[in-house]
């Protein structure tokens, strides 16, 4: 079964209840998420003034879901992606083209619901 990797987006529709398909894929342990996901989150819990029990609520969930190291492999993955977009002259935001490249090195589905990522053909997307 193939795991799907939730994006930032995906994440803060899981914390606050919005869907109940990553409900699913949560307490089914299903989905995973990328090391550059937690720093986007880690970003924004430190910009942010969040109340104790949403602040709660985002450490529970990224307690519970498996973090996936950036690698070499990703690295080899965004190295040649970014070269193609900017050779077509699509780009990405550097983080989503990151993001992007870990799901396909590691042959997830990412979850997510911004549109940015279409621009990157060979990726499977699921919108949650």
């Amino acid at each position: 079964m193939t795991k799907r990797m939730l994006d930032t987006n995906a994440m803060r529709a899981l914390v606050d209840g919005y869907s109940p398909r990553l409900d699913v894929l949560f307490a089914e342990q299903r989905c995973c998420i990328s090391a550059i996901v937690v720093a986007e989150i880690r970003y924004g819990l430190e910009k942010t003034a969040l109340n104790a029990r949403k602040r709660q609520l985002v450490e529970s969930a990224l307690a519970r879901l498996e973090v996936l190291p950036w690698t070499e492999a990703c690295a080899v993955v965004y190295g040649r992606l970014r070269a193609v977009k900017a050779r077509k002259g699509r780009p990405l935001g550097l983080m989503d083209l990151q993001i992007a490249s870990h799901a396909l090195s590691e042959g997830c589905v990412l979850v997510s619901a911004d549109q940015a990522f279409a621009l990157v053909e060979e990726l499977t997307l699921e919108a949650w």
